[in-house]
């Protein structure tokens, strides 16, 4: 056997056996899996990286992030969502504050951030549209992914949208870079027939996913009610929006037959469960949608409404949340790395490249050190407690090593090719004045 690469002595964990633990090696040839084996692969000419019983498990997906907000870390503390948006309505969310260098540096900083702490594919949930500066920004980083273009120009503005050639020259630049083309929006406050009807014949045309908030507030779907006499999943399902290719991101507060609209229709639903603490959204029925058969991913959303970008956090914290919500084994611990790995690709449609560590698929692969007093003892046979540990005792800081696509991107906890401290540096220097521009704009209650 002819190896470019094997990580060897890894205690490997993956979808594809239930998350069994054994200590083995994985061979990478080009960007693929070429072997996973116990014991040694022993192949003739390869580079090896001796794992030294840390960890091997398949890149962590972040199914939600609007990371060109990164720049606004910590404000909005105390506030919820709909206090920011009457709070920060008179700058469009910062817009008038900032230029398109302050965007694209904050995206890049939200990848990095997620790169060194074990995400290997994120959606981009973009707040602007960058243009052909968006795929640029994800591509240098290295991180696959999916951007999400807002089919509005202005999200103040929800009739005022992009012409179908400006998406479809969208679409174009994202595949030519391997990123998902995504279209975004509409807000619920925002549902009205016509727009609706307007935006699913784009996303068909296009061949796109698409992806929206939904569900998310009692006050947004309490206006779908008020004025369609129906509730947001109920109405979109009557329009014909729904169906596999929709991503429903937070979906709080669905009631027992949207739970079964969005199961017929294979809409997948990604939440974000530190965010809808943070901004007090709500608790989300994940036991009950995981129970209905939906695929649910796991994501972060922004800095603003989560201040980190680490699916481990979320991994804890949506099992614990439904442990106190829904009672103990409401979300087992299998059903939570599922929704940060093979879930998550599921979302994309990519379960069959990403996801869990088999031969075949993408090299999508993380190191976790385990050696760390939190993270002992490890026990990896009888009364193995692996897979509890990623869940309840490690972070984004404990991953050492990532490769997307079988490129190290991250080596002993440090960009590889990146100049991640000249984007820090560049980002702080460029954002110096944001917060004397902020005046009197009350960012915190």
């Amino acid at each position: 056997m002819s190896l470019d690469l094997e990580i060897r002595g890894a205690v490997i964990l993956s979808a594809h056996n239930r998350y069994v633990p054994f200590v083995g090696s994985v061979g990478i040839e080009d960007d693929r899996i070429a072997a996973v084996r116990e014991n040694s692969l022993g192949a003739a000419g390869s580079r090896v990286i001796e794992a030294g019983g840390r960890i091997l498990m398949p890149g962590l997906i972040n199914g939600h992030c609007h990371g060109d907000m990164t720049f606004a870390r910590g404000l909005g503390d105390g506030m919820t969502l709909a206090e920011q948006i009457s709070a920060f309505e008179s700058t469009g969310w910062f817009y008038s504050l900032i230029d398109d260098d302050i965007r694209y540096m904050s995206r890049q900083l939200a990848y990095c951030e997620a790169l060194l702490s074990g995400t290997t594919f994120m959606l981009e949930n973009m707040y602007w549209s960058l243009g052909a500066r968006s795929v640029k920004a994800m591509a240098e980083t290295g991180i696959r992914g999916a951007l999400a273009e807002d089919v509005r120009k202005d999200f103040a503005s929800p009739d005022i949208m992009f012409d179908f050639e400006e998406l479809m020259a969208f679409k174009s630049e994202c595949e030519k870079s391997g990123i998902i083309p995504v279209i975004g929006g509409l807000s619920e406050e925002d549902f009205e027939s016509g727009r609706v009807e307007r935006v699913g014949d784009i996303v068909r045309r296009l061949g796109c996913r698409y992806t929206l908030h939904l569900a998310e507030t009692r006050w947004r779907m309490e206006l779908v009610e008020e004025r369609a006499r129906t509730t947001s999943v109920r109405f979109l399902r009557d329009m014909g929006i729904l169906g596999p290719h929709v991503i429903a991101s937070h979906v709080v507060h669905p009631d027992e037959g949207e739970i079964m609209i969005l199961k017929d229709r294979d809409v997948k639903v990604v939440n974000t469960p530190l965010c809808e603490m943070k901004i007090a959204d709500g608790i989300a029925p994940v036991p009950e949608m995981i129970g209905a058969g939906i695929t649910v991913g796991l994501g972060t959303d922004g800095a603003m409404w989560n201040n980190s970008n680490d699916i481990f956090r979320e991994m804890k914290a949506v099992s614990l949340l439904h442990t106190v919500n829904s009672g103990i084994r409401a979300v087992k611990t299998p059903d939570v790395l599922d929704m940060a790995t093979i879930n998550g690709a599921r979302v994309f449609g990519m379960q069959d490249e990403i996801g869990s560590v088999e031969e075949g698929k993408m090299a999508d692969l993380i190191l976790v050190d385990a050696a760390a007093p939190h993270m002992r003892p490890l026990r990896v046979t009888r009364h193995e407690n692996v897979a509890s540990s990623i869940v309840f005792s490690a972070t984004g800081r404990d991953v050492t090593d990532v490769f997307v696509g079988g490129r190290r991107l991250v080596k002993d906890r440090r960009m590889v090719d990146f100049p991640l401290d000249k984007l820090m540096a560049d980002l702080e220097d460029a954002a110096s004045g944001f917060a004397e521009r902020l005046g009197d704009l009350k960012c915190f209650e």
